[in-house]
């Protein structure tokens, strides 16, 4: 990835801390598979007021028999056809339609077409791709627009790193590499496509004990972010 496309910590916000408006706190977490994603969600919900939406984990459950939570919800808006393509994709570990994944994402964060009440909400593994960007943003325009106020934090990982992790969880090695340079491939378009849209990208390299402290103290200056 080219560095100046993305900032590295620690990072200036043109945001006001001073606003009085309060608008939607949306924060994506992008990066190649076991850059620490997970970890980091976690980290910070346990941190901060927010909701932690993996794409990966419910889409998952979308497909399972017993689906529950947001997903058993918003299963029951899919057509047949657009579950078929999740089902098949989740199984197969590529990437659904670039028109259903986002119909998903946009449920899951607007129910019903309608911002909810104080959203502080982290999305794990979306966007993709700049296509799924493209058309989510799209598809809730009327209600939402990307801005100075949302937030991407990339972690940025070496692939024999993530190769090591990958192993370590009994996968298989191929695997890794086709999702690391689907990754790779993708991201830079991405970013740009985010900073275009005046969202704030901020890089994280996690250290090899992947301790957030510098993280979270960074996340101090997001306006609307509040500690539990």
């Amino acid at each position: 990835m080219n560095s100046d496309k993305t900032a590295n910590l620690p990072m200036h916000s043109t945001a006001s801390k001073s606003s009085k408006s309060s608008p939607p706190l949306i924060i994506y977490v992008l990066g190649p598979p076991c850059a620490g994603k997970s970890t980091l969600c976690t980290t910070l919900i346990n941190k901060f007021s927010l909701d932690h939406f993996s794409i990966g984990d419910e889409l998952r459950d979308l497909i399972s028999s017993d689906t529950t939570g947001h997903a058993a919800r918003i299963k029951s808006k899919l057509s047949v056809a657009e579950l078929e393509d999740f089902v098949t994709n989740v199984k197969a570990g590529t990437l659904a339609p670039s028109n259903v994944t986002p119909k998903y994402v946009k449920e899951r964060i607007f129910p019903d077409g309608v911002v909810p009440l104080n959203l502080r909400i982290l999305i794990d593994g979306f966007p993709r791709g700049v296509d799924r960007w493209e058309t989510f943003k799209d598809s809730v325009k009327d209600i939402w627009q990307p801005d100075s106020s949302t937030w991407t934090l990339l972690l940025c990982v070496d692939r024999a790193v993530a190769r090591q992790r990958f192993l370590s969880r009994g996968r298989a090695g191929d695997v890794l590499d086709k999702r690391f340079d689907d990754h790779e491939n993708s991201i830079d378009n991405i970013v740009a496509a985010m900073k275009q849209d005046g969202v704030n990208v901020v890089e994280i390299h996690p250290g090899p004990d992947r301790d957030w402290e510098d993280v979270l103290s960074f996340l101090h200056c997001i306006p609307g972010l509040h500690e539990t």
